[in-house]
C-alpha cells in the first residue's frame, strides 16, 4: 500500500543514540522523555481531514521506535517506504537537529520524492528551512488541513503550485516560491478531532508502535481535547502567544471548536478509553458563556474519564460548582510562572493577586477536585535567583494553608530555548536578555552540545545561565522535600527523586570540567564514559515524572469490546 502522505516524527537530536547529552530536566513536565518522541496532535487531525478527503495518510513515529529498539535501522525502514509525499513535523525548536536529519536519510532513498516540512518552528524559520537541500516544500500557519489537501490533488495530478495557499516550495529549477498565508480559518468546525483514525492506521499497517504517542502511553493513554488555535494572551517568551499567532501566522483572534463539538469529542474518546483526558486551552478564552454550553452538552455525556481543565488565570470560586455537576472525576493546572505577583503580572498570562489564586483552588478542593497542578518556572523575565527559591516558601505556605495531597506543585526551568517568535525572542534586550542563538542554524547545532546549560540559547541580566542551573536544581530540591514533608509523595519515592537531582547536578559539574579542558586529548573519551548516566539523568531529575499523571483505573484503561469490532470492521 502506498500511502499519499507519510508524516515522520523524528527525535529531537539524530542519533541520540550516540551523542553525550545531558539533556536534563528539559522534558520533565511533559509526557514524553528528552527526545521529546510525542508528536504534535496536528498529526491525527491532518491525517483525518486528508482521509476524509479520500487521501490516505499514515504516522510513522521514528523518534519512538528508536528509543524502544536501540537495534531500530533508521534508513532500513525509510527506505522501504513508498509515498507521494514526506512530511516532517517542526513543531517544537527542540527538534531543529532530528528533524532535519530525517529528511537527509529520506532525500538519500527516495530523492525524487518531495519533502514537506510543517508546524510553528517550521512556520517562523520558513526562509532559512527552505534553503536545505532536504527540503522541498513548507507548509505555514497553524491551520494546514485544507492547504495540505490542496497540494496533494496538485502533486497528483502534476498541477501548479502557485495558487496553493501558506505554501512555501522550490521549482523545477531551484527558484524558492513563497505563497501568502491567507488559509486562517475562523473557527474549528472544519476537523474532527478522531482517534479511532490513529486506531485504524495501527491496524490497516499492522504497526501499533508507529503510532503511540509517547513512550509509556499504553500504561497511562492520555489524550488530548483541542479547543481552540490560537490564543488571548501575549505571555513574552511564549511562542503560541496572541502576539506571535498575528505576526507571524496571520491570526488576529484565536478559532475556537464549537462548544457542543468539543464536548462530543470528549464523548468519543470516552468511548474507547478509560483514560484521563486533557482540554486544551484555557475554555474561558472564550467567554463563559461558551464554556457554560460546553458544560451542558457534556453533562448529557456522563463522561467518567478524569477530564483535567488548563486554566492561565484562576477561575471564580463559583465556576467549580458548574464543573462539580457535570463531571464526577476532574482536575485542573494553572500555569503560575512565579509567585510573585509583579512578576507574574510582567509576564502576561493574567492579573490576579495570590489572595484570589488561593480562594479559588480552596474552592476547587472543596467541590470535589481530585488533583490540582500548579506549575511554576524559572528564567522568566525580572526573575533572579532569590525570587526561584522564594517560591519555595510560597508552595510551603500553600502546604501549610490546605494540607491536602491533592495539590501538586512543579518548577520546572525555561528550557533549552526561549520561544522564536515570542516577544523576548524578537526584542530581547527590552526584557533583559541576550540572545545566545537567533538563526536555525544555531539552534541545531547548540542542541549537540554536551549539556541542557550549554544548549540555553538566552542569558538574562537578572540570571545567568550558571545560575539557572544551580537555582533550578536547587528549587527541585526544595519542593520534593516539601512534598515529602506534607506526605504528598512517598518517602522513598523523595529520596530517590533527591538522590537523581544530586546526581544530576554532579554530572553537569564533571562536564564542565571538561568543557574548561576541551582542547586536551581526552575529552570526547570522558564524555562517552559519562554518556550512560548522561542520558539516564536527563529523565526525573526535578521530580518523579509519575508525579504528573492524572488519575487513572490500574486495569480496563482500554475499552476492549468497543475497540476489537472496530478495528474488525472499520480497517
Amino acid at each position: 500500500m502506498k500511502p499519499d502522505l507519510i508524516l515522520l516524527h523524528a527525535p529531537s537530536v539524530y542519533d541520540f543514540r550516540k551523542h553525550s547529552i545531558m539533556f536534563g530536566p528539559v522534558s520533565d513536565l511533559v509526557p514524553s522523555s528528552s527526545i521529546f518522541e510525542m508528536y504534535p496532535l496536528g498529526f491525527p487531525i491532518l491525517g483525518e481531514y486528508l482521509s476524509r478527503q479520500g487521501f490516505s495518510v499514515r504516522i510513522v513515529n521514528l523518534a519512538l521506535r528508536m528509543l524502544k529498539n536501540p537495534r531500530f535501522d533508521v534508513e532500513k525502514f525509510i527506505a522501504s517506504l513508498k509515498a507521494y509525499l514526506f512530511g516532517i513535523d517542526f513543531h517544537w525548536l527542540p527538534h531543529a537537529h532530528g528533524s532535519l536529519e530525517v529528511a537527509k536519510i529520506v532525500r538519500k532513498y527516495h530523492p525524487q520524492t518531495p519533502i514537506i516540512f510543517g508546524g510553528f518552528s517550521a512556520s517562523y524559520y520558513y526562509k532559512e528551512l527552505i534553503n536545505y537541500p532536504q527540503v522541498d516544500m513548507i507548509m505555514r500557519g497553524d491551520s494546514t488541513e485544507e492547504p495540505m489537501r490542496l497540494l496533494l490533488e496538485a502533486l497528483k495530478k502534476k498541477g501548479s503550485l502557485n495558487s496553493i495557499p501558506n505554501l512555501s516550495w522550490k521549482d523545477g529549477e531551484g527558484s524558492i516560491h513563497h505563497n501568502p498565508i491567507e488559509y486562517v480559518p475562523q473557527n474549528l468546525s472544519h476537523i474532527n478531532l478522531d482517534y479511532t483514525f490513529v486506531m485504524r492506521l495501527a491496524a490497516r499497517y499492522k504497526d501499533l508502535i508507529s503510532t503511540v504517542p509517547f513512550i509509556n502511553w499504553l500504561e497511562y493513554p492520555i489524550v488530548a481535547a483541542l479547543s481552540c488555535r490560537g490564543c488571548t494572551r501575549s505571555c513574552v517568551t511564549c511562542g503560541g502567544s496572541k502576539y506571535t499567532f498575528r505576526e507571524f501566522f496571520n491570526r488576529e483572534k484565536p478559532a475556537f471548536r464549537d462548544p457542543e463539538l468539543l464536548a462530543n469529542d470528549v464523548g468519543e474518546i470516552s468511548k474507547y478509553s478509560r483514560g484521563p483526558i486533557f482540554l486544551l486551552g484555557d475554555l474561558l478564552q472564550a467567554g463563559e458563556d461558551y464554556t457554560q454550553t460546553f458544560l451542558m452538552a457534556l453533562k448529557k455525556k456522563k463522561i467518567k474519564n478524569q477530564v483535567a481543565f488548563e486554566f492561565f488565570t484562576p477561575p471564580s470560586p463559583g465556576f467549580w460548582s458548574m464543573v462539580r455537576e457535570v463531571l464526577p472525576h476532574w482536575s485542573i493546572e494553572i500555569s503560575l510562572e512565579s509567585h510573585d505577583e509583579e512578576v507574574r503580572k510582567f509576564f502576561g498570562k493574567g492579573i490576579y493577586t495570590n489572595e484570589e489564586l488561593e480562594e479559588s483552588l480552596g474552592e476547587a478542593l472543596r467541590k470535589g477536585c481530585e488533583r490540582v497542578d500548579l506549575y511554576f518556572m524559572s528564567g522568566i523575565p525580572k526573575q533572579t535567583k532569590k525570587s526561584i527559591l522564594e517560591t519555595i516558601g510560597y508552595c510551603d505556605h500553600l502546604y501549610h494553608k490546605f494540607q491536602d495531597r491533592r495539590l501538586l506543585v512543579f518548577i520546572s526551568p525555561m528550557a533549552p530555548f526561549l520561544d522564536p517568535g515570542s516577544l523576548v525572542f524578537e526584542k530581547p534586550s527590552l526584557f533583559g536578555y541576550h540572545l545566545l542563538s537567533k538563526s536555525l542554524e544555531d539552534h541545531r547545532q547548540a542542541l549537540l552540545q554536551p549539556s541542557w546549560k550549554y544548549m540555553l540559547n538566552y542569558e538574562s541580566s537578572c540570571l545567568s545561565r550558571d545560575e539557572l542551573v544551580e537555582s533550578t536544581y536547587e528549587a527541585a530540591l526544595g519542593l520534593n522535600r516539601l512534598k515529602a514533608k506534607y506526605r504528598v509523595i512517598k518517602e522513598k519515592a523523595a529520596r530517590d527523586v533527591e538522590r537523581r537531582i544530586l546526581k544530576a547536578r554532579e554530572i553537569v559539574k564533571q562536564i564542565d570540567e571538561v568543557m574548561e579542558k576541551i582542547s586536551s586529548s581526552g575529552e570526547k573519551n570522558v564524555f562517552k564514559n559519562l554518556q550512560e548516566e548522561m542520558l539516564e539523568y536527563s529523565t526525573s531529575t526535578i521530580c518523579e515524572k509519575r508525579e504528573l499523571e492524572w488519575p487513572i483505573p490500574v486495569f480496563r484503561k482500554f475499552k476492549m469490546a468497543k475497540i476489537i469490532p472496530f478495528l474488525l470492521f472499520k480497517r
